[in-house]
């Protein structure tokens, strides 16, 4: 399926290098600089994944002036927000009333865009309407937990515009299957659609924004999975702090979500699933969680006991609405007794893969089971929540599942510059510049096109029991680290820029997420219009690419207030 206007077509493409290689039609044509042929689709940059960093990456691109084709492997845009079923994991200074920091121009538009969607259309409470930072699900884990559906809808009206301008294509249910690379240089992406046809796309610019780092492995792009050799530097190390490991290892990767969309109705129900078949296996994982944390939707607030767990991301809040307007709360379940840590997703064949995403779909059905019948209810009464049940409205998928996994870390590229532990992180900071944590900041990067902040937070895997949740300072995004070693073309658009296992935990999440593809298409967009490519403008355009992206309200540095007041508390999402 897609969604175009036909002048897409007529993009013009940068002359290509040719080589010995062997080249399909499609491909050959694009070599050669032809007239595509039916089936293949050109733009001047070619953006794959439509999750957050990919809708960013094509409105920056766009709106700097160059024609864009976005591809979707799924039917959905918007990712983390919609078809992996995670409200935004933000920092502290992300509101208006906090400074609005840490955040592009566009970010801060969208997030107020989902609350002004709510008060138009949703029958809202008084004091809903009244606060100047709603929050729909009145959820603890983020500050702006709202429907996928609001989050898809208000992502729409940012990129409609551009579509029917015939300068912004989406093209969905597409997975990158193959791309031809000349002398270090794309020119072509093939795609798998829907119909097992193959369909080519050729631009200038090609960025990566998939959770997982497709492009990497397509393209030759030097790229590294998992945890790197840790240890001293003069070593072949990381030197960093939180990573003494003496040897590398690719399946030491974070663990993946299968999220659940869930309602529950206070006046009761019937709902519970079958038993699925790894339940006792499971089940010690979720004795043990939820002893030591609360889990009661029946109840609107905290217990001494601490938070509770139904409220964790939950998305519709009683409270949020007009009295008897919602039938159910609805939340998103997404706990650390969900998370798949028997296996990966990147560095493992398409079978393993499948497997896996199976075996994480069973345990999060698994832990629904449970809570519908056997987690001990908090008042006394007995066992389970029967009345618990799936959403698959909310999901968009037929069983109530995410329609995609909440990935945590991919694939990552060997760029030209690489953000460590010991430029971002506080204590690694502290080690090894000797000065005090208060007085400290993270490095500073003359090359910064963006600015983020969370916590070096890694979610145990397969490989790793324990996990890590160490402080960051309010840090910066270098170009060099969206830029490949070994390609010219390609830029990294989302998770897959070259973070290390550690600090790819910090750089993650939503709006640091949405700054790296915003600032790529732009960055791709400019090397079109500029006749350059990123490598010159990182080493002598900064001040020129500067200008344009504080033009478009990207920034690129933190103000001094933040930088003084890192560490109040932050968000303890994870």
């Amino acid at each position: 399926m897609s969604v175009s206007r036909r002048g897409l077509l007529g993009g013009a493409m940068a002359t290509a290098a040719t080589g010995a290689v062997v080249l399909t039609r499609p491909e050959a044509a694009a070599a050669a600089g032809d007239v595509p042929t039916v089936g293949t689709f050109r733009a001047d940059v070619v953006i794959v994944g439509g999750g957050i960093g990919g809708v960013a990456a094509a409105l920056g691109a766009v709106r700097t002036g160059a024609t864009v084709l976005l591809t979707e492997e799924t039917d959905w845009i918007g990712g983390q927000f919609t078809t992996q079923l995670v409200p935004p994991d933000e920092h502290r200074w992300i509101e208006p009333s906090a400074g609005a920091y840490g955040q592009t121009a566009s970010y801060r538009k969208l997030r107020a865009a989902v609350r002004d969607l709510y008060r138009a259309n949703y029958p809202v409470s008084a004091a809903f309407r009244a606060s100047g930072e709603p929050n729909p699900g009145a959820a603890w884990s983020s500050r702006l937990a709202a429907d996928p559906a609001a989050w898809r809808a208000c992502i729409w009206n940012l990129l409609m515009p551009h579509i029917a301008t015939g300068r912004l294509q989406v093209l969905f249910q597409h997975r990158p299957v193959s791309a031809t690379v000349v002398r270090g240089r794309v020119l072509a992406i093939a795609f798998q659609g829907p119909d097992d046809a193959t369909r080519f796309a050729i631009g200038s610019y090609f960025i990566d924004a998939t959770d997982l780092g497709e492009l990497l492995p397509l393209t030759r792009a030097d790229h590294t999975i998992g945890r790197e050799q840790g240890g001293p530097q003069s070593t072949g190390g990381t030197g960093e702090l939180s990573n003494p490991h003496p040897s590398a290892d690719l399946m030491d990767q974070q663990a993946f979500t299968m999220v659940l969309a869930v309602g529950y109705s206070r006046t009761g129900g019937e709902h519970r699933i079958a038993k699925p078949a790894s339940y006792a296996t499971h089940l010690p994982t979720f004795q043990d969680f939820f002893a030591r944390n609360l889990f009661d939707p029946t109840r609107d607030h905290a217990y001494d006991a601490g938070p509770n767990f139904w409220q964790y991301r939950r998305i519709a809040a009683l409270r949020s609405f007009t009295a008897d307007s919602l039938l159910e709360e609805v939340g998103l379940l997404n706990f650390a007794c969900n998370d798949f840590k028997s296996g990966a997703l990147a560095g493992v064949d398409a079978v393993t893969k499948a497997d896996n995403i199976r075996r994480a779909k069973e345990l999060s059905l698994s832990m629904l089971y449970y809570l519908q019948n056997d987690v001990p209810r908090r008042d006394g009464s007995g066992t389970g929540y029967p009345a618990l049940r799936l959403r698959p409205d909310v999901s968009g998928t037929l069983d109530g599942i995410a329609k995609a996994p909440y990935v945590r870390e991919g694939r990552r590229l060997r760029s030209i510059a690489r953000i460590f532990e010991w430029h971002v992180g506080v204590d690694n900071r502290v080690d090894r510049t000797g000065v005090a944590d208060s007085k400290g900041a993270a490095a500073h990067f003359a090359d910064s096109v963006g600015t983020g902040h969370y916590w070096l937070d890694i979610h145990a895997g397969a490989r790793d029991s324990g996990g890590l949740w160490r402080r960051c300072y309010p840090y910066q995004i270098p170009l060099s680290a969206l830029i490949p070693t070994n390609v010219s073309n390609l830029l990294a658009g989302g998770k897959c820029l070259g973070t290390t296992h550690v600090t790819n935990g910090a750089y993650r999440v939503h709006p640091t997420e949405w700054n790296i593809g915003e600032s790529a298409g732009i960055v791709a967009a400019f090397c079109v219009a500029k006749k350059t490519d990123p490598r010159t403008v990182q080493n002598s355009r900064m001040a020129e690419l500067h200008t344009v992206l504080a033009g478009q309200g990207v920034s690129t540095s933190w103000p001094a207030s933040v930088r003084a007041s890192w560490q109040l508390p932050g968000s303890s999402a994870r």
